[in-house]
């Protein structure tokens, strides 16, 4: 079986990977990056200053657990620091730094209500059963606008906008959060930091623990990305994010993704196995049979 699953998951990188990328543009950031949505430290987001100060001091406390310890630079420095620790705590392994960065945004939430035997926080293991399953689309549209009054902060300035696909969950109305030019992958200048500490988590945090489809698209030519709330990660995406190349800008040189790298030759299936969760792989094969 594990010979059918590795041969069925070779046919199914070769049919879904994407033509190899072209490298980053030499200049960081990017040119095409909007030059009116920069963050600055004195700048706050829709729930005042004190909100987003409150945010990133459980931000960091949470990261730095997961990290090994806090790092000594004040600011959002000493976050993208801890954020670049936490991705070479484990630089063999992409699967074990999503579960560490997972951990940060679990480490977010309260374990109350309890409940027993979870694996995730009481409180999102009640707003799976209480909100998310009875009533999906509410769920969707107040993770959005959670989404986009306090993550400002992290990701610099964001809009709340209508979605252009049709989502499986809502009406698309106010369920896509757009980061115009996202502070934390701007100053980690870091392809891997990216998507192991923060796409590929947070899909994980939001599809997983909290029962709310949601994918993630980056644009790595202008530092914008959007959150699609009640859309959940398709597999053509998953592999795009695979294949991202490093940047020209990125502090490691490319060190910190020794395992990820652009999507894997057919031969070396156990890599891309790895970093694809249980539901992806299922997914592939479902594709391909």
């Amino acid at each position: 079986m594990i010979i059918v699953a590795l041969l069925a998951t070779a046919n199914a990188v070769q049919t879904l990977r994407k033509p190899i990328k072209t490298p980053r543009p030499p200049t960081w950031p990017p040119q095409n990056a909007d030059p009116y949505a920069k963050w600055y430290a004195s700048d706050a987001g829709p729930l005042g200053r004190l909100v987003d100060l409150a945010c990133e001091s459980a931000f960091r406390s949470s990261l730095a657990r997961e990290a090994g310890g806090d790092d000594n630079t004040p600011g959002f420095e000493g976050i993208i620091n801890l954020a670049q620790r936490l991705v070479a705590v484990e630089p063999r392994s992409a699967a074990a730094t999503r579960i560490r960065a997972r951990g940060v945004l679990r480490g977010l939430f309260p374990d109350w209500p309890p409940a027993p035997g979870a694996e995730q926080p009481g409180l999102l293991w009640w707003f799976t059963r209480l909100f998310a399953r009875p009533f999906p689309e509410f769920s969707a549209k107040l993770n959005a606008k959670v989404t986009w009054a306090a993550g400002g902060w992290l990701m610099g300035p964001l809009e709340l906008r209508d979605l252009e696909e049709t989502p499986e969950v809502g009406d698309g109305i106010n369920q896509l959060v757009y980061v115009k030019r996202c502070r934390f992958l701007e100053q980690s200048g870091c392809a891997s930091v990216c998507v192991n500490a923060c796409k590929f988590p947070t899909q994980d945090l939001f599809n997983g623990d909290m029962g709310v489809p949601m994918r993630i698209e980056p644009d790595y030519e202008t530092l914008s990305c959007s959150f699609k709330f009640g859309l959940a990660p398709s597999i053509d995406d998953e592999v795009d994010a695979l294949s991202t190349p490093c940047f020209s800008a990125c502090p490691s040189g490319g060190a910190l993704r020794a395992e990820h790298r652009q999507c894997p030759d057919v031969a070396d299936t156990s890599l891309f196995l790895e970093q694809l969760t249980d539901e992806q792989r299922e997914l592939v094969l479902d594709k391909i049979t």
